[in-house]
């Protein structure tokens, strides 16, 4: 407990007198007992917790059967989609509710990496919590059970501007796209299954000393090749009520206010790339003496801004995990 008073302490001291960018993790954010140290130590945290955990165990049996504490503890399954997206949603949500009078007074924006997104949507008040698991969880499960037809895997490599639309043009000649342009050294390829082979090889004689690495998913996200799932989903969010966040938002790299563009946003956010280093420089540009501060679970956002982002915006990146 004292370890994280501590902690909060050491956030305060980050953002004084500063305008504060809440960032909120995507999949793969995901480890073995992330947050129960939170649960154990923090009332609100705990309170909201439990409430998901009762919420999905009793209402999305046929979606999700699985009790949160044997889940945190299960690194197998955390890996999995259909799990890994309501628990890294529920660790962000219970995260920012508990750290929300903390960043009250300076928080400038809200931002979130693919399912970070939907945490975002709930912590800004653009849509209700019970709606928030309800379109994780159904997300979860169409993504896990509805796009087994595509892969992805990350390039890692020293990108420009002009080399990003090299490794664009090679793409297209094989159905694939960039799906997530995470940082100047990590953009991640979405590709049918049957031509991943003849791809990586093309991009390592193309790209000379770049690194490929595979990612454990079960589909080829942000792309039209999961556009099943995305049928699915988009009926779901047609039943939800949007209302106009008491924060700003950015939904890949552009603010939005209307509740009416945020759900067409969000409508089309599975087959739609993730333009990560828009979103940063775009946040970056737009608020003088801004600090990029990110949620739990993990500190991934942090490190492609430290790692793949000019020192201007690294300086200034931070995570509650690490901090």
């Amino acid at each position: 407990m004292l370890e994280l008073l501590s902690k909060v302490d050491k956030i305060k001291k980050v953002i004084h007198n500063k305008r504060v960018a809440i960032l909120f993790p995507g999949q793969a954010s995901q480890y073995k007992s992330m947050g129960m140290i939170w649960y154990n130590s923090f009332p609100k945290y705990k309170e909201i917790f439990d409430y998901i955990n009762q919420k999905v165990n009793y209402y999305y049996r046929d979606f999700i059967d699985v009790d949160f504490f044997s889940l945190m503890e299960d690194e197998q399954k955390l890996n999995i989609t259909l799990y890994s997206q309501i628990s890294i949603f529920t660790v962000s949500v219970c995260c920012y509710e508990t750290l929300r009078e903390v960043f009250s007074d300076s928080q400038c924006c809200l931002a979130g990496h693919s399912l970070g997104e939907y945490s975002l949507l709930v912590c800004s008040g653009c849509i209700s919590l019970d709606s928030g698991i309800d379109l994780v969880v159904k997300r979860g499960y169409y993504m896990h059970n509805y796009s087994k037809d595509g892969t992805m895997f990350a390039v890692i490599y020293s990108f420009d501007n002009s080399s990003i639309e090299l490794l664009e043009s090679i793409l297209k000649s094989y159905n694939s796209v960039v799906a997530n342009y995470n940082s100047y050294n990590q953009l991640i390829v979405s590709c049918p299954v049957e031509c991943v082979d003849d791809l990586k090889e093309r991009i390592k004689n193309e790209f000379s000393g770049c690194k490929i690495v595979p990612l454990r998913v079960s589909g080829a996200f942000h792309s039209h090749l999961v556009d099943v799932s995305n049928r699915y989903l988009q009926k779901e969010i047609d039943n939800v009520s949007f209302s106009n966040p008491v924060v700003p938002i950015y939904l890949n790299s552009s603010v939005c206010y209307d509740p009416l563009e945020i759900k067409e946003v969000m409508k089309r956010q599975m087959v739609t790339p993730v333009n990560w280093i828009k979103t940063i420089e775009n946040i970056y540009n737009s608020y003088s003496d801004v600090v990029f501060i990110e949620v739990l679970p993990n500190k991934i956002l942090t490190n492609l801004s430290k790692k793949g982002f000019p020192s201007n915006i690294a300086d200034v990146s931070y995570s509650v995990e690490e901090l």
